[in-house]
């Protein structure tokens, strides 16, 4: 789905939101999945870009998105821009941070997906249900590439959002099977809900500095080459994104 679309539809509800303040309560599916887009990805800033069955992956559609002057790269400068203007859609009231309502809309309507239960089933949309582990697994801010939380890690370690640790040796024989909290299966970062995760002083509020510090540390992470941009190529695979390139091959 085009971001212009999906930031009019964002704007119409998040204007509702203001002026009924319950309005965000209980988590609901929106008309992307009624309307059949059931592969998800969850860009660096939060936003959900969803395409259809044998549709490329849609991290083609955001890094299409992010590239402001089309020349196949992403700098910092247009990292920077593609958070910023998701955050603008998010301000509702425009005061420069995002609050409590604000930030629960995002995760009960704009992508529900993060509210989903500690473990994430990848072959089916997770049930729709509040999850306290997603307020927990935030709580430990930006994640690592996502490589590092593909269910097939090698055997030996285990954990959610990048957390790893041995196990003894009769476990380690064992496959272990990977869990996701939140938005960690979609994203490139292990990330549990990306919006919260740049609360950094945990206050309750996201202000847009923080928005923007939160962008250049994933920025950082990303550039693998240390030199300054992102190509598509260079990007990691999303745990959702491996599991149906597992299937195709299957």
């Amino acid at each position: 789905m085009r971001r212009a679309l999906e930031l009019a539809t964002l704007v119409l509800g998040l204007s509702a939101l203001a002026a009924q303040p319950g309005a965000a309560q209980g988590p609901t599916r929106g008309p992307a999945f009624a309307a059949g887009y059931t592969q998800l990805f969850i860009s660096p800033c939060g936003e959900p870009y969803r395409a259809k069955p044998g549709e490329p992956y849609p991290v083609a559609l955001w890094f299409k998105q992010a590239d402001l002057n089309h020349d196949g790269v992403i700098d910092l400068q247009e990292f920077r821009a593609d958070h910023a203007g998701f955050f603008d859609a998010l301000d509702a009231d425009g005061n420069g941070y995002l609050d409590g309502p604000e930030v629960g809309f995002y995760e009960a309507r704009v992508v529900p997906d993060v509210l989903g239960p500690d473990s994430v089933s990848l072959a089916s949309p997770p049930p729709w249900r509040g999850g306290a582990a997603l307020i927990r697994a935030q709580l430990g801010g930006l994640g690592q590439p996502a490589e590092g939380s593909h269910p097939n890690e090698p055997r030996g370690y285990t954990g959610a959002g990048g957390a790893k640790g041995p196990v003894n040796e009769l476990d380690a024989r064992r496959p272990v099977r990977k869990t996701f909290v939140g938005a960690a299966a979609y994203g490139l970062l292990a990330e549990p809900e990306p919006v919260r995760a740049a609360d950094a002083n945990i206050d309750g509020h996201v202000t847009k500095a923080e928005f923007l510090a939160a962008a250049d540390r994933r920025f950082k992470l990303l550039d693998k080459k240390q030199d300054g941009k992102l190509t598509l190529d260079e990007l990691p695979m999303t745990a959702a994104q491996a599991a149906a390139d597992r299937g195709r091959r299957k």
